[in-house]
């Protein structure tokens, strides 16, 4: 039996505080202190004021996280992707980052013998992304007899292909694309971080130019944007905001807006993207998914497991 493990954030459904609050005490505990010198009297403030923040954000746009069920349904398509390549036998989970079931705590139900292939639903590699799932599972590989093997990101060709397709799919004939614009928005990071760490931005830089290149002559314009924070220093650019004025300013009111560097939908990729278009009014915004449950993401994930499993022992990622 080999063990197939869909990890993400596992951002919270609802705005519930205490869930918000829990996420972002994690958050800060599992991630932001690795990366920025925070000292541990002022973590409960911290969290304590994200969680009101963030309750109080999707509240007033009456939001939840459709997270968990588009983590359900990928697993959904892995299984079924999977065993239309191998026979197996394959189980597929899913498990979180900073919410229960964690990923530690999965894997360590399973049995010893039994191989785990760590999937990190993520599109780009980076402290903040695969490097979780490498730092959790680091030390239960020790005590096990057969391997955790944590998967690397997606061939950025391989991914930029499926997003361009992704993008084809869903405007169809809806949308005269020679007079609209296409918006590339991903998640920003800091450019000097406190501490030097992979941020991710230039395997999200290399994604989104491969996007852009397969689309190229399908739209009158595309523009990348970064979602960014506004504490901890210079962050990468242009910000969102400028990308919608930029697009505004040249004269295009069609907009596709596709947040590339996510591959499931959540927060990052729906409201805060809908909220900066909505300080646009004369931009008429349709937003993409992300590829969420999509069969081509699941078949090359599906053959990055498949070769991870495969692969002799002492070779995997």
């Amino acid at each position: 039996m080999t063990h197939v493990v869909l990890v993400t954030y596992g951002e919270p459904t609802t705005a519930s505080f205490v869930e918000q609050l829990v996420y972002s005490w994690r958050i800060l505990v599992g991630l932001t202190r690795s990366v920025a010198d925070i000292p541990a009297p002022l973590i409960p403030l911290i969290a304590v004021s994200r969680g009101h923040g963030r309750r109080a954000l999707w509240r007033r746009y009456s939001y939840s996280s459709p997270l968990e069920p588009i983590t359900l349904a990928q697993a959904a398509q892995m299984r079924t992707a999977l065993a239309g390549r191998s026979a197996g036998p394959w189980t597929v989970h899913i498990a979180y980052e900073f919410r229960k079931p964690l990923l530690a705590d999965v894997i360590g139900r399973l049995a010893d013998t039994d191989p785990v292939v760590v999937v990190p639903m993520y599109a780009a590699d980076s402290a903040f992304t695969h490097q979780l799932s490498r730092g959790a599972v680091a030390a239960l590989n020790e005590r096990r007899r057969a391997p955790i093997v944590v998967l690397p990101p997606i061939d950025v060709d391989a991914l930029a292909a499926i997003s361009a397709a992704h993008v084809r799919s869903f405007i169809g004939d809806g949308v005269a694309a020679r007079s609209a614009a296409l918006v590339l928005a991903a998640h920003g990071t800091l450019l000097e971080p406190a501490r030097p760490i992979d941020t991710g931005r230039v395997a999200t830089e290399q994604l989104c130019e491969g996007i852009t290149k397969r689309l190229a002559g399908s739209f009158g314009m595309i523009a990348n944007g970064w979602l960014n924070h506004l504490r901890g220093g210079r962050w990468t650019e242009p910000p969102i905001e400028e990308t919608l004025q930029k697009v505004s300013d040249a004269g295009y009111r069609e907009v596709i807006y596709y947040p590339y560097g996510f591959l499931a939908d959540n927060a990052e990729s729906q409201l805060e993207g809908q909220i900066f278009a909505a300080q646009r009014p004369e931009l008429r915004v349709r937003f993409v998914p992300c590829l969420n449950a999509s069969p081509a993401l699941a078949d090359v994930i599906a053959a990055q497991v498949t070769d991870a499993a495969h692969a002799p022992r002492g070779t995997a990622a």
